[in-house]
């Protein structure tokens, strides 16, 4: 039986990547050969992955793009808060 060729994101790709092989021990050769005939052509390419399991091995975790665009971290904690206001409350002008 042949398997077919899956239609995937690479956030897909790279959770496979993540989960399902480089956390079973596999290095990058062997996970590009296991992924290769899921994904067919639309496979990463070997480099890609190698730097994935690289990423990983450093201890990235996130499987999603680093940066976005419009997206700014926003950290509303109370000490926060208190900070913001004690520093408006002495200084008017700010």
């Amino acid at each position: 039986m042949v398997a077919l060729p899956l239609k995937s994101s690479r956030i897909v790709q790279r959770t496979v990547v993540r989960f399902f092989l480089w956390a079973k021990g596999h290095g990058a050769s062997a996970v590009h050969s296991e992924m290769r005939p899921v994904y067919s052509d639309k496979c990463f390419m070997r480099p890609a992955i190698h730097a994935w399991c690289k990423k990983f091995a450093h201890g990235r975790e996130s499987v999603d793009d680093k940066k976005r665009p419009g997206r700014h971290v926003v950290a509303t904690t109370d000490a926060t808060m208190a900070t913001v206001d004690e520093f408006i409350s002495s200084d008017r002008r700010v």
